[in-house]
């Protein structure tokens, strides 16, 4: 990002952070994969100024510039992805958003903030406030704008307000751009309640609406319904990673269409779930990489809980692949929604540290078992 801002510096167009970005550097909370920045000036100067700058025509951003990351789980935990800009005139002429804590800029070049819309004494409130101009917000904005706030910082909607209407026609890009900046948040499963309770999950994303209704057994899941239970994952997540808050978000998605069968209640809900997994994540357009990333984790999510009971062959080009770790969290998060508690979690590191000592032993196979040493005659050593 410091790159973006050296170079329209250069190029003499004035810019700032914006939006969430700007609140997040103000609450000293790590940036997310999406940024937002205000450049003083028109489409020509940042085309001038920006090679690969495209104009997406999203309802939040002029312009659009993608960075490179391709967001695996081996890249940056939030590497930035894409950066959106807003044109204006001068900061003060710029659009203003839903909420006036969103009407902060910061210039990252002298490292100070701007206040150019007097919006500084609601930064420490507890209520998200409404832009005070009485310009009527569209849907859109509104949405993406209140699903995010609630994810990434502590605000809450005053009691009065009534929640949006979802938006008639929201783009796939704007979905990924949403969907990315609430999973990678402090809070996630306020942004994704607040999206299914104003109805935008069942009009843009059936795969997740169908989790609520899914009931589990009150044995295994007290915690509630399969959509109860997603949103619980995301409390005991220690790294907000992408690839990982996707995988949470999607590792039942296969329960809904699962069936009962031998006494399991969701049977191959893990292979049905990597199947919705690949088709929704490649609907939003996330990478390749990071499709495939998920879609491991979203498939094996219940090997876990199995590993020391399963023979090697079994654990062949799984247990040894690089994102296996990744797993192994992923499987922590979903033991401890159910208030389990970390035993199984423990018992899987123990095993998996066993592999890895073995894996390394030239006199041992994958599983423990001693192999028979091989001695060449005298003359042959």
């Amino acid at each position: 990002m410091d790159q973006v801002f050296q170079r329209l510096a250069d190029a003499g167009v004035e810019a700032y952070e914006a939006s969430f970005t700007a609140l997040d550097s103000y609450r000293s909370l790590e940036p997310g994969p999406v940024r937002f920045v205000l450049a003083i000036g028109g489409l020509q100067d940042l085309a001038r100024a920006l090679d690969g700058v495209r104009f997406p025509g999203l309802p939040f951003a002029d312009a659009a510039l993608d960075l490179d990351s391709d967001g695996s789980l081996d890249s940056e935990r939030r590497a930035p992805s894409t950066c959106y800009f807003r044109c204006a005139d001068s900061a003060a002429a710029a659009e203003r958003a839903a909420f006036a804590q969103l009407d902060l800029l910061r210039d990252p070049r002298r490292d100070v903030f701007l206040d150019p819309k007097g919006v500084y004494l609601c930064l420490r409130s507890t209520v998200a406030r409404r832009a005070g101009d009485g310009s009527a917000s569209r849907d859109d904005d509104e949405t993406f704008e209140t699903a995010v706030l609630l994810a990434r910082q502590p605000y809450e909607l005053d009691a009065e307000d009534e929640l949006p209407n979802p938006p008639r026609d929201f783009p796939l890009e704007a979905q990924r751009a949403l969907l990315s900046l609430v999973l990678t948040s402090p809070a996630p499963w306020r942004g994704l309640e607040f999206l299914r309770r104003s109805g935008f999950v069942e009009a843009y994303w059936p795969e997740l609406a169908r989790l609520s209704g899914t009931d589990q057994s009150k044995e295994f899941h007290p915690e509630g319904d399969a959509w109860a239970h997603t949103l619980e994952t995301f409390r005991h997540r220690k790294l907000p990673s992408l690839g990982l808050s996707l995988a949470l978000l999607l590792h039942d998605a296969g329960k809904p269409r699962a069936e009962k069968s031998e006494g399991r209640q969701f049977d191959r809900h893990a292979e049905i779930g990597r199947s919705i997994a690949q088709r929704f994540m490649s609907r939003l357009g996330f990478p390749g990489k990071l499709i495939d990333d998920v879609s491991y984790l979203v498939r094996y999510h219940m090997m876990p809980a199995a590993l020391s009971r399963l023979p090697a062959n079994r654990l062949e080009g799984i247990i040894d692949d690089p994102r296996f770790p990744v797993l192994l969290e992923l499987y922590k998060c979903d033991e401890l929604s159910t208030f389990r508690g970390p035993d199984g979690y423990y018992e899987a590191c123990a095993a998996y540290k066993a592999w890895l000592r073995n894996a390394r032993n030239p006199w041992r196979s994958a599983d423990g078992k001693k192999l028979a040493r091989t001695y060449l005659p005298r003359g042959e050593r």
